[in-house]
């Protein structure tokens, strides 16, 4: 064997202090390279995971936080008043049912604006239940929704229930409209369901709205508005019918024709007294070109109401060129003020508009148990006149100051407690339509609300405004953006901070 040779190849393989090549894969500046990249795909996925959980629990659970000005994802204190009384009441169990599947409801902005509210309320009160039904694919699942065989329930529809008792909703009721451009500018979702689970809850007062004498009723706002309130509306011709002792209010809107009185074979005068004798209320509202209604207005005389016959103008505060659709003012003394005074005491009170209106004298300050007070009338600056209904828009007559709006009250007492009940007379049609109710920037329907509320239905919820879409930017003062600033720049500088140390550290130790 050739020893020399190996030994010489040997010799020669081996050469002093050459450095043994190492693999690739045991290469140090690989192995912080993968552990570097394993360590940024690992916090990728790790937040990613963290923010579908987080999504899909704030989602479930409803954790958010609304900073709108409007509190546009929020109930109101006055909606948690309300019905804080109906908790772990076993005779309420509020349903609120919407006709398509959840997932569908959050495609579409409107739907999810008022689906999120009524999670609101389910994850609020223990007695309410949002549920879903799909009548595309089950049809007959909305037949117990039908109230005739012609009514037609849509997937947008919502349904609130109690027990056997419901209402039926379109999308549409839950929003406000302007009346100038048709376009929606307000949710008004919390006060309709607030409102709804009311109506089913609550023992509901009975109003009646007269008819026989050519009235505006269903389908006028204000009926809309008591329906909305909770009262059991009934329509009724007291020619024919007979009120129930127990109903709260009578409202007569519009009529063109008298009642009939003490001379004829019905009696109507008399039967609304007899429920005003029982405690109820009246309201009256009386168009302008109506020239006489002798036996209507005689009855409202007794309570120191008379209509004169003309028409009231005011140019200096007006909407309209010709004077007649008046911005009033509110009264600030007396029974009136109680109406209006959560209104003038804001730093800009919204406007009472009364249009097209006859003026009202009150034939007395106070006889016997009952009072009369001034609501709304005309500028104290003596602006306004009252001129002839058929008096051209130049003509001019004596200014002075109008009344506008009216209440009388009767005091009796019981058991030395004293038990009220009231008239509201407005010598205009026009009080309640559309134009001024759904406008937040009026004061009418926050005075209509409170003349319910004083007529024995103390949980109308009049404290529940719109969520008005024009002002829903951020209100925040400058500590809390400054806070929020901080935290939201802040958080993500942190956790790259954070895993630069892990990884430093880390590279250390390799």
């Amino acid at each position: 064997m050739n020893y020399e040779a190996e030994n010489a190849a040997s010799s020669a393989a081996y050469i002093p202090g050459a450095k043994k090549k190492r693999s690739f894969w045991k290469n140090p500046k690989f192995k912080f390279g993968a552990t570097a990249t394993a360590l940024t795909i690992s916090f990728v996925a790790l937040v990613i995971i963290i923010n579908v959980i987080f999504s899909a629990l704030a989602t479930s659970y409803l954790w958010y936080i609304d900073m709108t000005k409007e509190k546009m994802y929020t109930i109101s204190e006055s909606t948690l008043m309300l019905l804080d009384p109906y908790r772990n009441n076993e005779n309420v169990n509020i349903r609120i049912i919407f006709c398509q599947d959840p997932d569908k409801l959050e495609q579409s902005l409107e739907t999810k604006l008022v689906h999120n509210m009524a999670l609101q309320y389910e994850q609020e009160f223990d007695f309410v239940k949002v549920e879903y039904i799909d009548i595309v694919k089950h049809p007959s699942l909305a037949d117990p929704y039908r109230t005739t065989s012609e009514t037609n329930v849509k997937t947008t529809d919502v349904i609130i229930e109690n027990g056997s008792d419901f209402r039926k909703f379109a999308l549409e009721a839950f929003y406000t409209f302007s009346s100038n451009t048709g376009e929606v500018f307000a949710l008004n979702a919390e006060y309709k369901i607030t409102s709804a689970i009311l109506q089913l809850v609550g023992d509901r007062p009975i109003a009646y709205f007269t008819i026989g004498h050519g009235e505006s009723v269903e389908g006028s706002k204000i009926y809309e508005m008591f329906q909305d309130a909770g009262f059991d509306v009934r329509k009724i011709d007291l020619s024919k019918e007979d009120m129930d002792s127990s109903a709260k209010v009578v409202v007569i809107n519009n009529p063109r024709t008298d009642f009939m009185g003490f001379k004829d074979s019905v009696n109507e005068i008399a039967k609304i007294d007899a429920l005003l004798d029982n405690y109820g209320n009246l309201m009256v509202f009386l168009d302008a070109t109506v020239r006489e209604l002798p036996e209507l207005e005689e009855f409202l005389a007794e309570w120191g109401v008379a209509f004169e016959r003309k028409l009231v103008r005011d140019k200096a505060n007006s909407l309209s060129v010709d004077g007649t659709e008046i911005v009033a003012e509110y009264t600030r003394e007396g029974l009136g003020s109680s109406l209006t005074k959560t209104l003038w005491q804001l730093e800009t009170p919204p406007k009472a508009i009364v249009n097209y209106a006859r003026p009202i004298k009150l034939l007395y300050d106070r006889k016997d148990s009952r009072d009369t007070s001034v609501v709304l009338q005309t500028s104290s600056e003596k602006t306004a006149v009252a001129l002839e209904l058929d008096a051209p828009m130049e003509a001019e007559g004596e200014p002075g100051v109008y009344n506008l709006l009216t209440i009388s009250r009767e005091t009796r007492m019981i058991n030395n407690v004293p038990i009220y009940n009231y008239v509201m007379v407005a010598g205009t049609k026009s009080f309640t339509d559309d134009k001024y109710i759904g406008n937040p920037a009026y004061g009418n329907g926050d005075i209509i609300y409170a003349a319910m509320k004083a007529f024995g239905k103390e949980t109308v919820p009049i404290n529940i405004d719109f969520k008005v879409f024009d002002e829903t930017a951020l209100n925040l003062t400058t500590q809390e953006a400054n806070t929020w600033s901080v935290l939201v720049t802040a958080f993500l500088p942190c956790c790259v901070l954070v895993a630069g140390c892990v990884v430093y550290f880390r590279r250390r130790h390799l």
